[in-house]
């Protein structure tokens, strides 16, 4: 399809589409009445006088009915319906990290109440989505632009926090809910098998107004993407002969997640205190392709075994919040956290025909961190000044461990490594006039790796009328590397990758510009409008090279090599008009990226353009709302494979579309079923970029998605006094 086509069909969907999004829509009429809901939120920095966050930055909200609305159950469900967000999926390990403003994961850092979250290769950062599970979740706030001085290092893009529920509505003193969801993938289901199956169990109980507590437990069972592979037991035997054709396994891998909570909230006098533990387990099996044909001795017969693996992820998460005031209106805000950890890796031996493991040829501990983490900062330093204030505070981070397995084998050769953080951060709040206000800030930190590092911005605001509003932040594009680039190691007789512990910070200059309006329309109708603008000049970015050891062997590792410019625009807007809910989005893109190291590299812009639109319908005497969203992609730069390494390349356009009823059946039984990926996108095209004499074109496939796939979702709560 043409891209006018494609826009064509965005527009009119539109008008014919229904769905309700919740960051654009639900959000904006709580803007309008109450923005203190976001500034007494303590966990993203926010303060009840300061506000820092909701002052500087754009800050979007996808809370507790936005996520029922889409049957979500993972944060892949619900953060591509933002129109600056791309979720970008990785069949052969099943990971799924977040692409933001034209920047990858490693760029957005990802919290949980305010913690970063510990993942395979680093803190906070490169997060598999599709591991936060949603059914203890509040809301999810997505703060738009550079925040190193406030969140730390690799928060460049943006920070994507989420928020714990915490106690109950009402009067009620107990809250049980279940929930059963049954999904299709592509054409695939089958009740126990094939498909998406995924159950959760929460139970609440508040003890009194000052005590609460939960305990709770979610599967997600995903069987897998077949797409014409045959499974696990399949094989092509003819006249006992086996005939190695490649259809064993699946496109994507299946993996079993299991994920374990319990959460306490106390008050004690004025200060609140939440902790929240949290079991996390995971699963991931690949099959291997490849058959071997054994004659059994005894028989004669053909004896088919393959050479299957399992990737297994435990995480143990221990996190603390203690808020309250000062003195007067001064604010604290502390932060306390431990997190374990480990990734393990198992080989073995399959019996086809026996449908069973023969032996084991590997069992390992493969990666393991251990993170000691504490944040504290103090807002509304001066609380009877007008046109001064200030916000000072700290962060700690240690983490151990060691990452030994690349290529799907083992080293034994561990070496396991510490990496430290010692930072101070503060801002401060200039009000020169009841209409425009400054905001320089900066973060002293000291790396164990790389030494004293600075992060700095100054941010602006004007506000030319209480809805009328210029936002803007000015500072610089600082990424450390994270754990894997600096320390990875896997050296044995036929491999030698490293990490290079001399890496150095990425760093640049970034600039984000936010003009919102909102307007009135009729006695309960609202729209909002925002013109967006982003810049991004990263120098000596971190990228995989290939040199020789001192044996003259190829040696992969990572070095500041690369640069990359982004500059992009963004309109978006959304109305609520009494039953109706819509929303239209667009965004132009440019990026440029080049690998020194290669002689491929391609300097230019690359420019793309991305449409959002959604339609919601709400029907109060069903108790129903009817909703669709529709996402165009345009043209993304990508590395790919090239002759002598990775080269500057690019997927193709693509155009995905949701829609969901959801229904409550009585006050307790809600129902939800609806279609994913309607347009059944698999893959997409992904090709080299001429660069002159050294032009390419060669060309691949890249997925992103599991077909067109179809989903029920029961849930049910019960509350009792």
């Amino acid at each position: 399809m043409s891209l006018n086509n494609q826009i064509t069909a965005t527009i009119i969907s539109c008008f014919i589409g229904i769905y309700v999004n919740s960051q654009q829509v639900d959000s904006l009429e709580q803007e309008s009445m109450a923005i203190k809901q976001l500034n007494e939120v303590v966990v993203t920095g926010e303060s009840k006088v300061m506000s820092l966050s909701k002052k500087l930055f754009a800050v979007g909200v996808v809370d507790q009915k936005d996520i029922a609305k889409v049957a979500g159950n993972n944060l892949a469900d619900i953060l591509n319906y933002n129109l600056n967000i791309t979720i970008t999926p990785d069949a052969s390990t099943g990971r799924s990290t977040v692409n933001m403003f034209g920047l990858d994961g490693q760029y957005v850092k990802i919290l949980i109440d305010g913690i970063p979250m510990a993942s395979d290769n680093g803190l906070g950062n490169n997060i598999d989505v599709t591991q936060i599970n949603l059914e203890d979740v509040d809301r999810i706030e997505i703060v738009e632009g550079s925040m190193g001085v406030l969140y730390g290092d690799n928060a460049l893009a943006g920070v994507i926090n989420i928020v714990t529920k915490r106690g109950l509505e009402g009067d009620y003193s107990w809250q049980v809910q279940l929930s059963v969801q049954e999904e299709t993938v592509g054409e695939e289901y089958s009740l126990f098998a094939e498909g998406r199956h995924i159950q959760n169990l929460k139970v609440s109980n508040q003890v009194n107004n000052k005590l609460g507590y939960s305990i709770g437990a979610s599967r997600n069972d995903y069987a897998g993407f077949y797409n014409n592979f045959r499974g696990k037991d399949y094989v092509n035997i003819q006249d006992n002969t086996l005939i190695n054709d490649g259809l064993r396994g699946t496109e994507w891998n299946p993996k079993e997640q299991l994920t374990a909570f319990g959460n306490l909230t106390a008050t004690v006098g004025k200060h609140n205190i939440f902790f929240k533990l949290q079991y996390f387990d995971e699963q991931v099996t690949v099959y291997d392709r490849n058959i071997t044909g054994r004659l059994n001795p005894s028989t004669g017969l053909v004896n088919p075994t393959a050479l299957d693996e399992i990737f297994e992820t435990d995480r143990w998460v221990n996190n603390l919040t203690v808020s309250g005031p000062l003195k007067g209106q001064t604010n604290y805000n502390l932060f306390f956290s431990y997190q374990d950890q480990k990734r393990y890796y198992q080989q073995y031996v399959y019996n086809i025909l026996q449908q069973g493991i023969e032996s084991f040829i590997a069992d390992d501990l493969s990666q393991s961190s251990k993170i000691w983490y504490s944040k504290g900062f103090v807002s509304n330093i001066v609380p009877k000044s007008e046109s001064f204030n200030a916000q000072l505070g700290y962060e700690f981070t240690r983490q151990t461990g060691f990452d030994a397995i690349a290529t799907g084998e083992y080293s034994n050769d561990v070496v396991e490594n510490t990496l430290e953080n010692y930072d101070f951060f503060g801002v401060l709040d200039l009000n020169l006039t009841n209409k425009l206000s400054f905001y320089p800030g900066a973060r002293f930190t000291n790396n164990s790796q790389f030494g004293n590092q600075l992060i700095w911005s100054l941010s602006s605001t004007y506000d030319f009328t209480d809805t009328f509003k210029l936002k803007a932040v000015f500072g610089s594009a600082f990424r450390a590397p994270n754990f894997e680039e600096l320390f990875f190691y896997f050296v044995d007789a036929n491999h030698n990758v490293q990490g290079n512990p001399n890496l150095q910070p990425e760093d640049g200059i970034s600039v984000f510009l936010n003009l919102e309006n909102k307007y009135k329309t009729g006695e309960s109708g609202l729209l909002k409008s925002a013109i967006k603008s982003y810049y991004f000049d990263i120098q000596d970015k971190i990228a995989s090279v290939v040199t020789a050891d001192d044996n003259d062997r190829s040696l992969f590792t990572f070095a500041n090599v690369d640069y990359s410019k982004i500059l992009g625009f963004s309109w978006e807007n959304s109305i609520k008009l009494d039953r109706w809910q819509a929303g239209l989005g667009a965004t132009y893109m440019g990026e440029s990226t080049a690998i020194d190291s290669s002689a491929d590299s391609n300097s230019d812009y690359l420019w793309s353009f991305n449409i959002q639109t959604t339609l919601g319908y709400t029907i109060p005497s069903w108790k129903t709302t009817l909703s669709t969203q529709l996402k165009y992609t345009g043209r993304t730069q990508v590395l790919v494979p090239g002759d002598s390494g990775p080269v500057v390349g690019q997927t193709d356009d693509f155009t995905w579309m949701d829609a969901s009823i959801r229904t409550s059946i009585t006050k307790d039984l809600d129902i939800t079923l609806g279609a994913r990926n309607i347009f059944d996108i698999v893959t997409v095209n992904a090709s080299n970029v001429p660069s002159g004499a050294h032009a390419s074109n060669s060309s691949a496939s890249r997925l992103f998605g599991n077909g067109r796939s179809y989903f029920l979702k029961l849930s049910y709560n019960l509350n009792l006094n």
